[in-house]
């Protein structure tokens, strides 16, 4: 091994020399073109012939490495550097990070951190998952790393010939930059971060599925939501967020539109008066109506109930990863029950417990109504009703 690194060591010395001589050797003959034949002076020739003698190997090496890379992505040989590459990554943000939050002033600055430092742990407990995109990481992280290499010579080489640089060459290095920094960085967090969303979320759903097997053989029923009827409870909702609101506020904003201009008249201003309330009322109810379909979605496909003989569990979580909570309440005593055309009402008292990345905690009996959405297949809900008619006939008796 030791044999082996030491020639390709002497190989790598050996073609660092002939690249410097061959280099030295052009840069010397272009010593005998006239500066001003090529509109220089002769201290940016001189300049220029300096600098394409000491970076003229490292520009040909770069180049050499993007084509290589690109040749070896063809041929579907290309190493496998984006594992390796996560780490630095990771850390440079957190270094880009502490540098915006060091001079942190105010409670905004200090929240933002906070999320920002989640993210981060987010996606470095993302690293146990298997990483997007491999084959488009194995050629963009290496490209990107040349690339931004040859700008900042670039930029070196202009800085120190051409001084000073004009405000136009300046921002517009400035912007590559930043800008080829900045996809050298996105591209791989934002695939780390659904890497580890996927398969966290794929952890979580087999660990249902465990608990789902581990229920029905100790006999206990368990209600899930029906993809089928699931979709019609959410028609309603959808229908509100994303048909009726934007529907009533653009007729009402044609219809202001075609009167504006006959406003002395009292017909018209009465007119206006009622589509202004509703184009108001649309652009102010959107939102929360974005929230209830959102919540009617979440709340209906997480929902899970467990049914004993004389016991009711309803478990559900929201978030994910880091921040997923997961909770469950349990039935103490059912004080009354509605049947709802989209939803079934459990009044009664509860206990809750609460658990997620950071621990457990288990609530006292307290009062609570249950909003369950009929979205459980026909028998599992009549299961369900039967067993809150047991329920509610002991609680009389």
């Amino acid at each position: 091994m030791q044999e082996k690194r030491s020639m390709r060591f002497g190989k790598w010395l050996l073609k660092a020399i002939v690249s410097y001589a061959v280099f030295i050797a052009a840069g010397l003959l272009l010593s005998f073109v006239p500066a001003r034949r090529l509109g220089l002076s002769e201290e940016m020739f001189l300049n220029l012939r300096m600098f394409f003698m000491l970076f003229g190997p490292i520009y040909l090496t770069l180049f050499v490495k993007i084509i290589l890379t690109f040749i070896a992505a063809a041929k579907r040989r290309e190493p496998d550097v984006s594992e390796r590459s996560r780490g630095i990554l990771f850390a440079v943000t957190a270094l880009l990070l502490f540098a915006n939050l060091s001079n942190a002033q105010t409670v905004s600055d200090l929240a933002s951190g906070t999320i920002q430092g989640k993210g981060l742990r987010n996606l470095e407990r993302s690293k146990r998952y298997s990483l997007k995109g491999k084959r488009f990481l194995n050629v963009f992280l290496p490209v990107g790393f040349y690339l931004l290499i040859l700008v900042l010579l670039t930029l070196l080489v202009c800085i120190v010939t051409f001084a000073p640089l004009p405000r136009a060459a300046s921002n517009a290095f400035i912007f590559t930059i930043a800008l080829t920094a900045l996809l050298f960085l996105l591209p791989p967090l934002i695939l780390s971060f659904i890497s580890g969303y996927q398969g966290d979320k794929a952890k979580h759903e087999n660990k249902r599925a465990q608990e789902k097997q581990k229920a029905v053989q100790s006999d206990i029923l368990v209600l899930e939501t029906d993809p089928i009827r699931r979709k019609r409870y959410l028609r309603l909702p959808k229908i509100l967020a994303l048909l009726i609101c934007p529907g009533v506020c653009l007729t009402s904003g044609f219809v202001l539109a075609l009167t504006k201009n006959s406003q002395e008249l009292l017909s018209v201003r009465l007119l206006r008066t009622p589509f202004l309330a509703l184009m108001a009322a649309a652009v102010f109810l959107f939102i929360p109506l974005l929230m209830y379909w959102a919540n009617c979605s979440g709340t209906s496909l997480v929902q899970r109930v467990y049914l004993t003989q004389n016991q009711l569990y309803y478990t559900g979580y929201s978030g994910s990863m880091e921040e997923r909570v997961e909770f469950t309440f349990t039935l103490l005593r059912l004080e009354s029950y509605h049947i709802g055309r989209r939803s079934i009402r459990i009044h009664g008292q509860f206990t809750k417990k609460t658990r997620d990345a950071y621990g457990s905690s288990q609530k006292k009996p307290f009062t609570k109504t249950l909003w369950l959405p009929r979205t459980f297949p026909i028998d599992q809900e009549q299961a369900l009703l039967y067993f809150l008619q047991n329920q509610a006939a002991e609680n009389v008796s």
